[in-house]
């Protein structure tokens, strides 16, 4: 006779039947699912408590018959310091059970792993074998990954089945099962990809590298598909989602793709904002729950009074402008997001054309909630950023974590702001990388700033971090009174000399100055024609001042400043400025370095490439030399009673006296500001002596993350990538142990 479950829903129902079954993790081990809560209910609506045993295994006998539905649904009960933070947190608390936690402290099982498996305990039990994740047996499950492709699911028919028979007598969630059987379910473990980021003040390599590729991704969109999931319903598209329907972030190099869609889903990114090249960031593997959060859109569970935030007003901040002279907006562009351990805050550099106005708005401006004055257009940015910073810190922040600020160009710029409100306010360890970052503050900010830790990058020919130079804050016309060198270094030109804008008169306060430890990329030739770059801190002027000179030069007429827009456009195109032509190989190629050197036991640079830079240093300070010698033909002793007039020029003989004391003050003072500059080279040439000695430890690349005991297995993942043994690539590094990289 047919069993009564599989009749006409008319049959009396009947018990009998039972059901037993395993959860196990993905090497098929029973006990990190030991003492859960489940709750069984029949095809009758009858409910069947019970706790799995050490095992991961639990039985229901005289149960009616006909499909059951399992649900793991208990709430957290608390003990873990971070979980307790997301359960209990004022805005958006995670509704976390006890089979997520559970399932986040397992392991995803290797790929090619001989271990045994799940499916093999199966079959030793005689159970029925099947693929599940969390989400199938919880209610609330937004703030959950999207779903996986399971190798062998359970049927979703099963579940239909159950709904039919019991007639809403059933959770609205939960996985069905067929009666009379074993089995042996295994848990797809709870994990996620996060950066490897070190929190020590110490600078690292690997957040050299991995703050490249975050701060790039502050160029991209959100991403959040629909954009607006609140909006009434299109009736004439019948595709149209449903008010408070889930989000999505489908395009490749969004934040919101790189953040949720690959990294919350153990997936490691390649691309970041319009990339089309590939970079991994070095990742670790951690619990689901420590990933950098977005946070999840969940109208039915964060009940609110207004309209539902989505995760892109939450994390994302675009003070866009509607069209280029709209005044009100500052085109700023940021996102924040966080873990356990952190706080993350990213912001976009120059990206539109009227983000140059901005760069080049150079009037001095008191610093809000600081000291000292700031660039008026860096300043502008940073004001309306600080809202929403405030806001994220207060829903977010715990007291253990630590704000890490990152930024590209004037990104650069207006994180240097916001990292030093962040540390008089909220975090007085924050951490600041920059990347080709102008100047933003002038002496007495960055005196105050002092004990902001703050690692500053600069690239080769990169113009910008040479700004706002003295013509960008001033009301006469900018005289240059001369280039102290060009040296081409025999790879690039590397020093194009020093503008000596001195005797100017500002009109915003006291000169502009550079914040944060200076690390200086120096291209370096390499046998084969290869150019690898070295990263350094070099200790005089002409590294850095060098490509303004030469931009300047091409863009002075009439003796006036530079043209702004014509700067703007060769600033934007110029490949040394740009994180996808400039820094980011730049920092693969260091990160490589330092990974070689730690694992050889040898120096950080070569002794060629000591000789290299030691070369390019020397004929520097020549051209240094025979330009300060020059200056004593026109006015010998420094004096205008000691110029010659049978040597007069035909400038000299066209001026008045009043020109000439000018012209005379001004070289006088350039004169003394370069003698600085040759004593400021013998202590260049020390520290490409101690660089010749440096050896490289594994805190040196790591940070605080050498700690990590699974640190070579994730340092081995990132390796094996084809990309990162690509032949253009591994050429950038000097040959020597190279092959191991952990």
């Amino acid at each position: 006779m047919t069993d009564p479950y599989l009749c006409d829903k008319s049959v009396c129902p009947a018990r009998g039947s039972w059901i037993s079954f395993r959860l196990v993790d993905e090497f098929g081990d029973g006990k990190p699912y030991a003492g859960l809560s489940y709750e069984l209910t029949d095809a009758e609506g009858q409910k069947y408590d019970g706790t799995l045993d050490s095992d991961g295994y639990a039985k229901v006998i005289n149960n009616y018959k006909g499909p059951v539905t399992l649900t793991l649904a208990k709430p957290y009960a608390g003990g873990d310091a971070w979980y307790d933070t997301l359960a209990d947190r004022k805005d958006y608390r995670i509704p976390l059970t006890e089979f997520q936690v559970a399932a986040e402290k397992t392991l995803h099982r290797p790929i090619g792993s001989t271990a045994k498996t799940a499916a093999y305990r199966a079959s030793s039990e005689q159970a029925e074998f099947y693929n599940v994740e969390v989400r199938q047996f919880v209610k609330h499950k937004r703030h959950l990954p999207a779903p996986a492709k399971l190798s062998k699911p359970v049927p979703y028919g099963w579940t239909k089945l159950a709904c039919d028979f019991a007639a809403g007598r059933v959770p609205d969630y939960g996985t069905a099962l067929l009666p009379d059987k074993h089995y042996v379910l295994e848990v797809r473990a709870l994990r996620a990809f996060r950066p490897l980021i070190s929190l020590a003040p110490d600078f690292s390599a690997v957040n050299l590298y991995n703050l490249s590729l975050l701060a790039t991704l502050s160029y991209g969109d959100f991403g959040q598909v629909p954009e607006n999931p609140n909006a009434p319903k299109d009736v004439d598209n019948p595709k149209a989602q449903e008010p408070g329907g889930e989000v999505k972030f489908p395009a490749v190099g969004t934040i919101g793709h790189v953040l949720q869609t690959c990294l919350a889903c153990y997936q490691e990114p390649m691309r970041y904002a319009d990339a089309k090249t590939v970079n991994y960031p070095i990742v670790e593997d951690v619990p689901y729950s420590k990933r950098l959060e977005i946070i999840p859109y969940d109208p039915q569970h964060y009940k609110s009074a207004d309209e539902q935030e989505t995760p892109s007003q939450v994390h994302f901040f675009n003070d866009k402008r509607g069209y280029s002279l709209d005044s009100k907006k500052t085109d700023t562009q940021a996102y924040a997001t966080h873990d356990d351990r952190m706080i993350l805050i990213a912001v976009r550099g120059t990206a539109e054309k009227w983000d140059a106005l901005r760069d080049g708005d150079a009037e001095q401006v008191p610093v809000k909630d600081g000291v000292g004055k700031a660039h008026k257009g860096f300043h502008e940015a940073y004001e309306v950023l600080q809202p929403f910073v405030v806001k994220y810190l207060a829903r977010f922040r715990t007291n253990n974590q630590r704000v890490v600020v990152c930024g590209h160009s004037l990104g650069g710029a207006i994180a240097l702001l916001l990292a030093e409100w962040i540390r008089n306010k909220f975090d007085d360890q924050a951490i600041l990388y920059t990347f080709g970052s102008p100047r933003a503050g002038d002496a007495d900010f960055v005196e105050g700033a002092k004990p902001l830790v703050h690692h500053r990058i600069v690239n080769n020919n990169d113009p910008v971090p040479s700004v706002p130079a003295a013509w960008m804050d001033t009301k006469q016309a900018v005289w240059v009174t001369g280039v102290a060198a060009t040296v081409t270094g025999g790879v690039a030109p590397i020093v194009g000399g020093i503008i000596f804008g001195a005797g100017l008169n500002r009109f915003g306060g006291k000169p502009y100055r550079h914040h944060g430890i200076q690390r200086y990329f120096t291209p370096l030739r390499l046998p084969g024609n290869q150019i690898s770059s070295v990263l350094w801190t070099p200790g005089c002027e002409g590294y850095e001042e060098s490509a303004m000179t030469q931009l300047c030069y091409a863009n002075i007429k009439n003796n006036d400043t530079p043209e702004r827009s014509n700067f703007g456009v060769q600033v934007m195109n110029g490949a040394d400025h740009t994180m996808l032509g400039g820094y980011i190989p730049a920092c693969w190629a260091t990160l490589r370095r330092w990974q070689d050197t730690q694992t050889s036991g040898g120096k950080i640079i070569t002794p060629r490439e000591a000789l290299n830079l030691r070369t390019q240093l020397r004929f520097y300070r020549s051209e240094l030399e025979k330009w300060q010698s020059a200056q004593q033909v026109e006015f010998p002793g420094g004096t205008i009673e000691g110029r010659p007039q049978d040597r007069a020029t035909a400038l000299q003989r066209r001026s008045t006296m009043s020109e000439l004391q000018t012209r005379q003050k001004e070289i006088s003072l350039a004169v003394s500001h370069n003698q600085k500059e040759l004593e400021n080279i013998e202590t260049t040439l020390k520290n490409i002596d101690l660089l010749e000695q440096t050896t490289v430890e594994l805190s040196d690349v790591y940070g605080d993350r050498a700690e990590l005991p699974e640190l070579k297995t994730q340092i081995q993942r990132w390796a094996d990538h084809k990309e990162n043994q690509a032949i253009v690539r591994v050429a950038q590094v000097p040959q020597g142990a190279i092959a191991n990289t952990a």
